[in-house]
């Protein structure tokens, strides 16, 4: 009988688990990071000098791209050796390296062990020992951002020098140091009690110090002496209620530093190209001075044998060879020179020469048999790029192709459609004082709101320097209307000196700009629809644009504000915003409306 029930249990269970199939769960998903289960030595071990820390987990771990995360200090020569095996992590510090006496050494892994199954990362994960009798104990904590557009700067070196003198930047490795999180966050843990300066870089050359032209860098202006004291913070345990416990505050634990780029004063060559046979290319790190260009040893060149056409930046010169005998040539060795500085910092003529190729393949022989009428191909000048729609306050722009030798003003009309009439309307022509083969056409009053306009050019009126000569062209285009725009007021609760509102777009492109009046308000008008926002500069020298630092002369680079909010402007559209500087939340605006920023972007 015994027997019978156990089998018939037996038939129920076996049925059972046929009439309903499935997978197994598994269980929920482990989000635990690893644990430390034990290690050699024991974390904040005193009077440890041997070359390798071992550290067991409860788990098996696995390293994410360590050699970019972990950081030791204070700075050694060499770096240690980093492995992971199963549920054990080895350093290993390097035979030639030989560990300071009396010494706090941190190792600073970030988030670089995580479990091997499910990737939780061990977050700030930081193991210390010490080579003496003491584990210093003291922290700074602060953050790092982009001093033009506060972007948090990941990756970059945060140190604290105990050498108090302002040159020790550029030629002492620090004694601590931390290294910057994805949100621009550091740590320089295990301080020693004293007085401290704090920079920042981004060490190119790895070497721990400011040393060399196009680093980027940030200090802090105040000498800092850490300090650690237990605070009473609340700790909510019920809706109602509010008891309060002790903790261990670092401070100062809110350093605001901002990462910058000085401008350089080394002028050099960034290179040159000859994509076509009439035209050259010369590139520079810094706007240019005095170029002169001319080809070598080459009697018979014009006087006008090119026309030299700079970059927006001034940073590039664009070279159209006119004469046929120099750009007819596959090579050409060109002599150029260029106002510069010396090795004291004092303007000189700098000159250099460089060949210049440019050669072409030949063509295919035409086919025996064609048509004896092949029509004559006459080549002529067209406008090139030129706009359709043009704003009130704004002018007609057109481009020319090449540039120009010959411009006819007075074969160039310029009508305006009134009902279904064409009128004339006084204008001027303008050519562009830096690109030259940029045009502006404006009435001599003003656009008509939602009017149309033709632009028509007689034949032959421009010609360029080839010879080439345009025929007759019509361009027409039209005038925005008025509701098509909106308008934003501002009103400043606070003014100062020199305080330059900038309006971007979505791509945070000056749209316009204007500088803050004693009563605080301003406006920017005739705004197409979209988003945008508010910056605000603190302009020191007036010039119209942010200024980088220096630090040789303590300069920090101008500080920058932003309205909170981005602001959606509609057409016809009347925006009014009311902006108190002083309540300017950095970490709130960071995190809504900025990303990390490394120097790979």
């Amino acid at each position: 009988m015994r027997n019978y029930i156990f089998g018939l249990i037996a038939v129920i269970i076996l049925f059972y688990s046929c009439a309903n199939p499935g997978y197994p769960t598994g269980g929920p998903k482990d989000e635990t990071p690893p644990k430390i289960k034990k290690s050699t030595p024991k974390p904040n071990a005193l009077n440890y000098k041997k070359d390798q820390v071992t550290i067991e987990f409860d788990e098996i771990i696995k390293l994410d791209d360590v050699y970019q995360k972990f950081v030791v200090s204070p700075p050694l020569k060499k770096r240690p050796k980093i492995d992971a095996r199963a549920q054990r992590l080895n350093i290993k510090f390097d035979e030639e390296e030989v560990l300071q006496d009396n010494t706090t050494y941190t190792l600073d892994f970030a988030d670089a062990v995580q479990d091997n199954n499910e990737g939780n990362p061990i977050e700030s994960f930081v193991f210390s020992f010490s080579t003496g009798e003491v584990v210093d104990s003291f922290a700074i904590m602060g953050n790092l951002w982009e001093a033009n557009d506060l972007s948090p700067v990941e990756g970059a070196l945060v140190m604290a020098h105990k050498n108090l003198n302002d040159t020790a930047f550029t030629h002492d490795v620090p004694v601590r140091l931390g290294k910057t999180d994805d949100e621009g966050h550091f740590a320089i843990r295990n301080l020693s009690p004293g007085k401290y300066r704090i920079y920042a870089i981004e060490d190119g050359n790895s070497n721990y110090m400011f040393d060399q032209p196009g680093e980027y860098i940030a200090w802090y202006d105040t000498i800092i002496s850490p300090s650690m004291a237990y605070v009473q913070m609340p700790d909510t345990i019920a809706p109602d209620s509010v008891v309060f416990k002790e903790e261990l505050v670092y401070t100062p634990n809110d350093l605001k530093l901002f990462l910058f780029k000085e401008e350089s004063t080394e002028q050099y060559s960034l290179g040159e190209e000859r994509k076509d046979s009439n035209t050259l290319a010369f590139f520079f790190n810094l706007p240019l001075e005095d170029f002169k260009l001319q080809p070598v040893l080459d009697e018979s060149v014009k006087k006008d044998w090119a026309v030299f056409e700079p970059s927006m930046k001034k940073d590039s010169m664009f070279v159209w060879i006119a004469d046929s005998t120099v750009y007819k040539k596959d090579t050409l060795t060109m002599a150029y020179s260029y106002l510069g500085l010396d090795s004291l910092n004092k303007p000189t003529l700098v000159n250099d020469t460089v060949k210049m190729y440019y050669f072409t393949m030949p063509k295919k022989r035409e086919a025996r048999r064609r048509n004896k009428k092949t029509e004559e191909v006459v080549n002529t000048l067209k406008i090139g790029k030129s706009s359709s729609s043009v704003d009130v306050y704004n002018s007609f722009n057109f481009i020319m192709p090449t540039p120009v030798k010959q411009f006819n003003v007075n074969a160039i009309h310029l009508m305006e459609k009134v009902d279904t009439l064409w009128e004339k309307r006084e204008f001027e022509v303008m050519q562009d004082s830096l690109f030259k083969r940029r045009y502006s056409v404006r009435t001599i009053t003003k656009w008509t709101p939602g009017a149309q306009y033709l632009l028509t050019i007689d034949s032959a009126a421009i010609e360029d320097i080839y010879g080439l000569k345009c025929d007759s062209i019509g361009k027409m285009f039209s005038v925005k209307e008025l509701d098509s725009y909106g308008t934003l007021l501002i009103k400043m609760q606070q003014t100062g000196d020199n305080w330059l509102v900038q309006l971007q777009d979505n791509s945070e492109n000056v749209i316009q700009q204007k500088y803050v009046p004693k009563s605080g308000k301003l406006g920017f008008q005739y705004l197409n629809p979209g988003t945008y926002t508010l910056k605000l500069v603190l302009d020191k020298n007036r010039n119209g644009v942010w200024d980088t630092g220096k630090y040789s002369e303590k300069l920090q680079p101008e500080q920058v504000y932003y309205y909170p909010d981005k602001i959606t402007l509609r057409a016809t559209w009347e925006h009014a915003v009311e902006w108190n500087v002083k309540d300017f939340d950095i970490y709130d605006f960071v995190e809504k409306n900025r990303k990390p920023k490394t120097r790979d972007e």
